[in-house]
């Protein structure tokens, strides 16, 4: 059985953030304010992959899906066909040229039998790894050392080209699939799950208020 790991403990401290939201024009409070509480940010989904086809697979697809959780989502495939300039940051700063102001970065840590959270634990927090192994070992059955799959995830705001960490964190499954694409279908709505369980969260630390 697939697991979901709630991410809200991985966002950020908001000190020393300059990024701000976009904000309406001048006109009366409760517009604004309406406008404030419809804004989404149109949102890049990067799958961390030198596989193009495979890439293009899982960014059309995980995009299909947040688009049905009422997301500005597009794939960054279309626009940064070369995955290598993400090692630079080009390829962020070509999203924001392009209207891009988040990111939702996914990268394959680990992938089959023996799979484990050890491959994400440079990319968070001693605090968030502690806590990962504790949930993968009350959760999962293999615990934290025997899955399938890992994946690191890290969403971004990026503003003039620069980019913010707002969350970084993993998610993985556990036990086994019947092939390539049931484990992608069963990552992306993990995925898609934590995004939205950390989307009240960011926006909070944004300045923005609830969705309405």
């Amino acid at each position: 059985m697939f697991r979901l790991l709630a991410l809200a403990a991985a966002l950020l401290s908001s000190a020393g953030c300059s990024t701000s939201p976009p904000r309406p024009a001048a006109q009366p409070q409760a517009a604004a304010q309406s406008q404030l509480e419809t804004l989404r940010y149109r949102a890049a989904v990067v799958g961390l992959t030198d596989d193009a086809e495979l890439r293009a697979l899982f960014e059309r697809s995980l995009v299909e899906k947040a688009l049905a959780h009422d997301y500005d989502a597009l794939t960054s495939y279309d626009i940064v066909p070369d995955i290598s300039a993400f090692d630079a940051g080009d390829g962020l700063r070509t999203l924001s040229a392009h209207g891009v102001q988040a990111v939702l970065m996914l990268r394959p840590a680990a992938i089959g039998a023996g799979a484990s959270l050890e491959s994400v634990r440079e990319e968070v927090s001693p605090a968030l790894y502690h806590d990962m192994e504790a949930f993968a070992a009350f959760v999962s059955t293999t615990g934290a050392d025997d899955l399938i799959a890992v994946v690191h995830m890290a969403v971004y705001v990026v503003e003039n080209g620069e980019a913010t960490l707002m969350s970084s964190g993993a998610v993985w499954l556990d036990a086994p699939v019947e092939d390539r694409a049931e484990g992608i279908e069963r990552l992306q709505n993990i995925i898609v799950a934590n995004v939205d369980a950390i989307r009240p969260a960011i926006r909070r630390r944004l300045g923005l208020p609830p969705l309405n």
